[in-house]
C-alpha cells in the first residue's frame, strides 16, 4: 500500500530534481525538457534539508518486496484524503492544475505520518507552504 510517507519521498526527490535523474540516469542534463517541468523551478527545500529528510524517512519506511510494473498498488485512506485536500487547496488558490506545493500542503495536514512529523521538526509547516502558495503567481 502506498502511504503518505512514500509520497513524501517522491515529493522531495521531485523538488530536488532527483526523480528524473533516478528514472533516466543516462540522459545528460540539459539535453531535453520534460513536458510538465518548469524551466525556472526553484526547489522548496534546501539541499541539506532534503538530504536529511530523505535519510530519516528512509529509516522509518518498512522494507517491501518488489512488484511488477503492471501491478496495481492501493493507496492508503490518509493518502486519498491528502489528494482530495490538495484539490481543495488548488481551488482555493485558483490554480488551473494541482501543483506539487498543493500536495505538500495537503500532506502536512496528515498528523499520523512520521514523515510529516519529521517535516515539522525541520520547521516545515502547512502554514509556510500556504504562504508560499499565496505569494506565488501561477505561470
Amino acid at each position: 500500500m502506498i502511504d503518505v510517507d512514500d509520497l513524501l519521498v517522491g515529493w522531495v526527490l521531485e523538488d530536488q530534481g532527483m526523480l528524473e535523474k533516478g528514472l533516466f540516469p543516462t540522459v545528460r542534463e540539459g539535453t531535453f525538457h520534460f513536458v510538465n517541468q518548469d524551466l525556472l523551478h526553484i526547489p522548496f527545500f534546501s539541499p541539506q534539508i532534503a538530504n536529511n529528510l530523505l535519510a530519516k524517512i528512509e529509516g522509518i519506511l518498512p522494507r517491501s518486496q518488489s512488484v511488477g510494473l503492471s501491478t496495481d498498488i492501493p493507496l492508503s485512506s490518509a493518502l486519498i484524503h491528502a489528494f482530495n485536500s490538495a484539490e481543495e487547496i488548488q481551488t482555493r488558490f485558483q490554480y488551473s492544475q494541482i501543483e506539487p506545493l498543493h500536495v505538500l500542503a495537503a500532506l502536512l495536514a496528515e498528523e499520523s505520518s512520521q514523515g510529516v512529523k519529521l517535516l515539522h521538526d525541520s520547521e516545515i509547516t502547512q502554514e509556510k507552504v500556504l504562504l508560499k502558495l499565496g505569494s506565488a503567481t501561477e505561470n
